[in-house]
């Protein structure tokens, strides 16, 4: 018997379906590590039924990111997160179950109510943590198969005191 370390609970969740879908690697001061946004070797060669290798982005900024898809925000600090920078949620189809809101110190208590109200009338549970916890949350709730969305808020004055 061969002798194994840890297993990869997500991995076959992951690999299916019609798209692939977004992985938040990690973070750092300058953005965020995406895996499954580029595969190298989109064929698999000859006489193999592997599929090419997924590499891992880093996006230089704050993101959102969706179950298969993953963009750049232009989005500096928590004050810049209101209903107008987060229309894009909105505008994705399927139409999302989860927004999670990743930043180090909160969005404004009272832009915080309009967004989960808005928000609200779409069925939509929008809840605002830390960046780990919203990172990890999303990948989960992603391999599981759910309409999730999260948004990275990358704090422009922590990329800056990093330099």
């Amino acid at each position: 018997s061969e002798i194994r370390r840890g297993t990869d609970l997500l991995a076959d969740s992951l690999a299916h379906g019609p798209r692939r879908k977004i992985v938040l690697e990690s973070y750092a001061p300058s953005g965020v590590d995406v895996k499954g946004y580029v595969q190298v070797g989109d064929q698999p060669d000859e006489g193999s039924d592997l599929p090419g290798e997924d590499k891992i982005v880093h996006m230089n900024g704050s993101i959102v990111a969706f179950p298969d898809a993953c963009f750049l925000m232009n989005i500096k600090n928590p004050k810049d997160v209101t209903l107008e920078s987060l229309s894009v949620v909105k505008l994705y189809k399927p139409v999302v179950e989860y927004l999670f809101i990743g930043c180090e110190s909160p969005v404004p208590p009272s832009e915080m109510d309009k967004i989960k109200s808005e928000f609200r009338k779409k069925d939509v549970v929008v809840e605002q943590m830390d960046i780990m916890n919203c990172i990890g949350t999303f990948n989960i709730l992603n391999g599981e198969d759910r309409r999730v969305a999260c948004v990275l808020v990358i704090n422009a004055a922590e990329e800056d005191e990093a330099r």
